[in-house]
């Protein structure tokens, strides 16, 4: 015969740990007998329990409406218990007794969109929820001094509640500092002014403990206590953390609502309280980011002055080691600059531009000084040796943490399109547009300049290599660029040569020897010294670099030589000096001296005023200068 199957469980068969929350009360409501769960679950004392009115444990429950003549059927409420969570208490007659019944709890989530009808105050606490932008806007837009004190009546306007209290946080000491308090706290007991309070007491210690919300819809036993402490007591309470940047900041309590606080108020209160604290924050935070902003630019500002007068130095101390090429890097970074300029650049890219032009030959310094003011064609040898000062210059520039792309500059700009440049052969986009730019800036000034084994080679020169190079070797937009500011006759100018800031004449007699006039052009650090007669004091010759290294090129090797180059320095001025003056008068406008530099392929011409007294010496870097700046000023203005 089969053995009847049993589906239901017997005593003591449910599994161990299982919470089943359950008591039995008898006909006066008063609980008799308890489950371990249930117990931890109210979290009051066993004498305040057991043998206590039913509605002392659950205040909130409506025990009227429990019908003790119905013993047949099963009987549900729903309510809220102190802690804010929603229960189902199932009630049924016990078996076999007379006057005992038994209640199980379980718990209800009022989160689920299908209990919206369960708790009445579900509704009004999504509702409440839709208000927040509004509640938000009121505390932006108080005064500094009321901010708070708004946040906290909107506050008890989203949760529709009586009293409430908003504190800040002071994680440091642990303590609880005294922010706003509702008027009608201030009914029951006087708060001082700017009191503090423990972290642990108080009816939000939990909460700051936790860091949780806490609910309490149970009258507070402690409640004399309390208010004799200072503290006003609550009928009902809810308090929530205020976090900000996963800190606790504050706490923000209400209380004395007719109604008991649930999990959804919570929620919805501390999703007020976070969004709160950020708008709070936000003016602040934008402020010290503001003043953290100037702070950083102004020390921005004065980096960047430092490290522009750290490259005018390096730049000086170039100059000062190769004395031919002096003033070079300062030419082709104006030069760059306008080329820059002209093709559209940003300023703050043009700044660099400007910078890295300045330095572009720092690499110069790693070379022998007899290399680089070598009056004659430079060997193969000496030449590869020269062909490494850019790799040089971005070694020496390499741990230097530049705001623009100088050590590239560097490095690049002997670069060519074709690939046919050094040191690396790159080819095309793979050159930066500054070291492009310097590239042709620094042929341009080459050509227009005196080099220790040729004179200035002029502008037709200049036009017939950077053509030439067009779109190969240099970029087209660059060269564009470049001979669109260097062509006369795109400049309208009627400025006179005398107006220009010319380099000082070095005025000799015809009884002074090499030596001395090597001497005062040292000491001037100029290149040009023009021989006056003695009897009527005009000009009748001019000794310059060039002739002073054709005096000394051939006598350097032996001691023999050495002892002739020391006879040639008693030399008279008037025995070496060149007997052509290349004169002009100082209302020359600039075309016309720039026609004539061209013509005699010379590199400077001797000013004189109308007594015809010798003022000054024009070169091509002083003239291009101001060819520059006139076109400078013309597009300012056109502008």
């Amino acid at each position: 015969m089969r053995q009847k199957q049993d589906f239901f469980l017997k005593h003591g068969e449910l599994p161990k740990g299982f919470g089943l929350a359950w008591a039995i009360f008898n006909d006066r409501l008063e609980i008799i007998r308890l489950s371990e769960s249930l117990y931890s679950h109210v979290k009051k004392p066993i004498a305040a329990i057991v043998k206590q009115p039913m509605i002392a444990t659950f205040p909130n429950m409506d025990v009227n409406r429990i019908d003790l003549h119905n013993r047949e059927s099963e009987q549900i409420l729903h309510f809220v218990d102190g802690r804010g969570q929603a229960l189902q208490a199932s009630i049924a007659a016990i078996d076999g007794t007379d006057d005992q019944w038994c209640i199980v709890f379980t718990h209800l989530s009022l989160d689920e969109q299908w209990l919206m009808e369960l708790h009445p105050d579900y509704n009004l606490a999504i509702q409440s929820s839709d208000d927040w932008l509004q509640q938000i806007e009121a505390v932006m837009t108080a005064k500094p001094d009321a901010i708070f004190k708004t946040a906290l009546q909107q506050g008890l306007a989203l949760t529709h509640s009586q009293v409430g209290y908003l504190h800040i946080y002071d994680e440091k000491h642990n303590k609880i500092l005294r922010t706003a308090w509702t008027d009608k706290v201030k009914q029951h007991f006087a708060i001082p002014d700017n009191q503090t309070y423990l972290a642990e007491s108080g009816i939000w210690a939990e909460t700051v403990q936790t860091k949780q919300a806490t609910i309490h819809n149970d009258p507070l036993d402690n409640s004399v206590k309390l208010q004799k402490d200072g503290y006003f007591a609550f009928k009902n309470h809810l308090c929530v953390p205020i976090r900000y940047r996963k800190r606790l900041v504050g706490i923000i309590g209400v209380g004395n609502r007719d109604k008991p606080f649930t999990n959804v108020d919570a929620k919805s209160l501390s999703i007020y309280a976070t969004i709160l604290w950020h708008c709070v924050e936000l003016p602040r935070t934008m402020n010290t980011l503001m003043k953290q902003s100037v702070i950083i630019r102004d020390q921005k500002e004065k980096m960047t002055h430092i490290l522009v007068q750290l490259i005018g130095a390096i730049s000086e101390a170039l100059e000062l080691k190769d004395a031919y090429t002096a003033g070079h890097q300062k030419s082709v970074a104006q030069l760059s600059y306008l080329m820059g300029e002209k093709l559209g650049l940003p300023t703050d890219q043009l700044e660099g531009l400007k910078l890295g032009a300045l330095i572009h030959d720092i690499g110069k310094l790693a070379i022998p000084s007899q290399i680089l003011a070598k009056p004659s064609k430079l060997t193969p040898t000496e030449y590869e040796l020269v062909k490494q000062h850019p790799l040089q210059g971005a070694l020496i520039v390499d741990e230097v943490e530049f705001p623009w792309p100088i050590k590239q500059m560097i490095l690049q700009h002997h670069e060519r399109l074709d690939g046919s440049g050094y040191p690396d052969g790159l080819k095309g986009k793979d050159i930066i547009i500054e070291a492009k730019i310097i590239a042709v800036a620094d042929v341009a000034d080459s050509i227009l300049s005196h080099r220790p084994y040729r004179p200035s080679m002029g502008m037709e020169a200049l036009n017939d290599v950077l053509m030439d190079g067009r779109g190969k070797v240099f970029d087209e937009n660059v060269v564009d660029a470049c001979l669109d500011i260097l062509a006369i006759h795109d400049l309208k100018t009627a400025e006179y040569v005398g107006s220009l800031n010319l380099d000082p004449a070095v005025i000799i007699e015809e009884y002074h020897t090499l030596e001395h006039v090597e001497s005062m052009l040292l000491k001037a650090k100029m290149n040009v010294a023009v021989v006056l007669s003695e009897i009527n004091r005009s000009p009748i010759g001019v000794i310059d670099k060039h002739i002073l290294a054709f005096w000394h090129s051939p006598f350097i090797d032996t001691a023999a030589e050495r002892a002739a180059d020391r006879s040639l320095l008693n030399k008279r001025a008037h025995q070496i000096m060149d007997h052509k003056i290349n004169l002009i008068a100082e209302n020359t406008i600039l075309k016309d001296a720039k026609i004539l530099m061209e013509k005699q392929a010379i590199d400077y011409l001797v000013v004189q005023n109308l007594d015809n007294q010798v003022i000054g010496i024009v070169t091509w870097k002083i003239l291009a200068n101001a060819l520059m700046k006139e076109l400078d000023e013309e597009r300012s203005m056109q502008s």
